[in-house]
């Protein structure tokens, strides 16, 4: 299916699930569950003391999308990005409630897979990324979008409004303040 025709397949599918057509919904999961399963496996690649697996880290982000009431997206592009967000939040409870219940306590690095981008501690990535969000929400976004959902510069584009130039130019900014934000 070229890109073009999936995108407007994913459109009319938003559109009949949020008009409730459950239906749509399910198929929309299924037609995007390559590019979920992407973005997870990405996520968890070389992850050390994490047992989630890439399908129970897509079903938990599945779970909180399907909870969402009013879902005020347009096409794949906003699709990913949420799913992306839920995924991040998702892996960010399975650490936090591993560490609650004590035990091994050890660091869990997010391994982007992004070249020139260093692996860093999961937790200090969102305390940085939660800092930044109140600096400049866009970079914020921009570094989620990118760094938890695998998305490319054109994507975040699309979901954001802006061109891939300047969308690669706010990531540049955005990945150079977190590289010092995360310095120890």
């Amino acid at each position: 299916m070229r890109d073009g025709d999936l995108n407007e397949e994913a459109r009319k599918l938003l559109q009949s699930w949020r008009e409730g057509d459950l239906a749509a919904r399910d198929r929309l999961f299924e037609l995007f569950y390559p590019d979920l399963r992407r973005s997870a496996a990405a996520m968890l690649r070389r992850e050390r003391g994490v047992s989630l697996s890439t399908g129970d880290l897509i079903h938990e982000a599945v779970a909180r999308l399907v909870g969402l009431d009013r879902i005020a997206w347009n096409d794949r592009a906003h699709f990913m990005a949420l799913s992306s967000m839920m995924m991040r939040r998702a892996l960010l409870d399975y650490v936090r409630a591993k560490r609650a219940l004590k035990r091994e306590h050890r660091k869990v690095e997010l391994v982007t897979g992004i070249p020139d981008t260093p692996d860093v501690e999961i937790e200090a990535l969102n305390a940085a990324l939660d800092e930044l969000a109140i600096i400049d929400p866009e970079r914020a976004q921009i570094v989620e979008m990118r760094y938890f959902g695998g998305m490319g510069l054109g994507d975040i584009g699309v979901v954001l409004g802006l061109s891939e130039s300047t969308v690669k130019r706010r990531w540049n900014g955005a990945r150079l303040w977190l590289l010092e934000a995360l310095k120890p």
